[in-house]
């Protein structure tokens, strides 16, 4: 959990101080939203885990602030092809949690963090090929790693045998930071190499009017388009 804790403390500061304001502003959403979710986030951490009775055990924020996140960021998808994809995109990443930690058992930190790692980074790339756009990536992010973590829970305890139902927990809430941030960087960098691509575009298309060349509309869509892949 420590990981996490680290990324979301780096992505409160900046959201705070104004350094992610344009990040929001292509996101759709306003920064305050990004501010109480990531807020909501730690202190859901790091309010000691929910037990109850012998059989189940419950992290706030590997478990429900994610689900909260991820019904927040749909609604402002709204009800399109975007929010399909953004469904497939979810459960191609719930398939990466569930095929990595059952083949990692949680029986040691190691395993955990080994298991955090790869949920993450093979998550996150997922949901950015498939979801296409920033909100479809945060929102696959989470919904899938809580959908794959309820999965291999059932695994675990009926299947496997000797654990207990504990959502949210064994490097969960590392997974989720992980894929979110990774899958933003990954689309991000994609964003700034079309808007180069663009930015030459543009320029020589600039040369060439100059020459008596037409310039058209299609030469300057890609340039203002950074939000859907």
């Amino acid at each position: 959990m420590t990981i996490g804790l680290v990324l979301l403390a780096v992505i409160a500061i900046l959201i705070f101080f104004g350094l992610a304001d344009k990040f929001f502003k292509n996101l759709g959403v306003a920064s305050w939203i990004g501010f109480v979710i990531a807020l909501a986030l730690i202190i859901g951490a790091v309010i000691p885990n929910i037990t109850i009775g012998e059989g189940f055990v419950m992290n706030l924020g590997g478990f429900i602030v994610p689900i909260i996140g991820m019904i927040v960021l749909a609604a402002f998808i709204g009800w399109n092809w975007d929010l399909a994809r953004m469904a497939f995109a979810e459960l191609s990443v719930a398939a990466v949690c569930v095929a990595t930690r059952v083949l990692i058992l949680p029986d040691n930190t190691g395993m955990i963090l080994a298991a955090s790692l790869i949920v993450g980074f093979v998550g996150g790339t997922v949901a950015f090929l498939i979801g296409r756009s920033r909100l479809s990536t945060l929102a696959s992010v989470m919904g899938g790693v809580v959908l794959g973590d309820l999965i291999v829970n059932l695994i675990y305890v009926y299947g496997i045998g000797g654990y207990v139902f504990s959502m949210g927990t064994r490097g969960v809430f590392d997974s989720i930071l992980i894929g979110c941030v990774f899958g933003i960087l990954l689309l991000e960098a994609v964003v700034s190499a079309r808007r180069a691509t663009s930015n030459r575009r543009v320029a020589n298309t600039s040369m060439n009017a100059e020459s008596g060349e037409d310039v058209t509309k299609d030469d300057f869509d890609d340039y203002f388009d950074d939000t859907i892949l």
